[in-house]
């Protein structure tokens, strides 16, 4: 780290987070979870994600905001399909969201130019890790590559299947984005596409709609889109941040509102009104199989 001119590590209380001060753009990605928790081109005044201002920075606890990593599964382990399911142990009690946003990662490398900053951040392979062979069997490695530039910010994850057995998971990139007003916020790009609304139910599971044109919020929102393009559009009272995603044919649009905002931790009864989150996502009928050796790489670029 000593030869490098723009990322430095610092200490936020229990966590490690690499800062990078770059002219032309700032970031700060904590090693706990790979977790981006800001992002900010020198030119703007705020951080492009959202995060919250009662976080806390201690070990394995996830931060509310910015972009935590799902991995290897997305949400509760019993919503997952079977295939994702049969590498987890103990359905009943594995975490939500998986354990790679609550346990630190190794930075692999850091390349700096006058333009851009690229940094990879792994997790060695999930089968010698023995913190994990409680809640997970399958045999994996998992790589992060943040790019940040003047215009952009790409986040990707790497998977690799290093069993001799097919291996099926389903991830997500958590992003927390922040609005002035939410009931002013839409989503563009989901039009026509079929979704599943985590908050309504039969016996065939979560009832499953279409979408009629843009997103928009007046009340709680829990839905997992099968996407039919890769490009979203956020519009804010702030202005417009645009979505590209590569690997992902599904993505989750959430926002807690009143009642569920009172009991999430890390979070205000008012902060609802000031984030949203959308998803890239490979969840329901996107999850992903791998045979054994092969990659599958989901991205995520941010833009204005």
């Amino acid at each position: 780290m000593n030869s490098l001119a723009f990322c430095s590590l610092e200490q936020r209380d229990e966590l490690t987070c690499l800062e990078v001060r770059h002219p032309l753009f700032e970031a700060d990605l904590l090693l706990q979870g790979a977790q981006l928790i800001s992002f900010r081109p020198t030119q703007d005044p705020d951080n492009w994600l959202w995060l919250s201002n009662r976080v806390n920075y201690k070990r394995g606890v996830s931060l509310r905001g910015g972009i935590p990593v799902c991995w290897p599964w997305f949400g509760n382990a019993d919503k997952n399909p079977v295939s994702v399911q049969q590498h987890i142990a103990h359905i009943d009690q594995a975490p939500t969201h998986g354990f790679a946003r609550t346990i630190p990662w190794q930075i692999k490398g850091i390349k700096e130019s006058c333009h851009q900053v690229n940094v990879c951040l792994f997790l060695p392979n999930q089968d010698k890790n023995q913190d994990n062979q409680s809640h997970w069997n399958g045999n994996a490695t998992l790589e992060a590559h943040f790019v940040f530039s003047k215009k952009s910010c790409q986040v990707s994850l790497i998977t690799t299947n290093t069993s001799t057995a097919p291996l099926s998971l389903s991830q997500a990139l958590h992003t927390y984005f922040p609005t002035r007003d939410i009931k002013a916020t839409r989503v563009y790009g989901l039009e026509g596409c079929q979704y599943a609304d985590a908050l309504v139910s039969d016996q065939q599971g979560w009832k499953r709609y279409t979408q009629s044109g843009p997103i928009n919020f007046a009340a709680e929102t829990d839905r997992i889109y099968q996407q039919k393009n890769n490009r979203l559009r956020l519009q804010t009272p702030e202005g417009i941040t645009y979505l590209t995603t590569y690997g992902s044919q599904s993505c989750i649009v959430w926002n807690p509102w009143i009642e569920k905002a009172r009991r999430l931790s890390q979070f205000g009864p008012e902060d609802y009104q000031k984030m949203v989150c959308i998803e890239t996502a490979n969840a329901l009928d996107d999850v992903v199989t791998l045979e054994p050796g092969n990659q599958h790489c989901l991205t995520l670029i941010l833009s204005r």
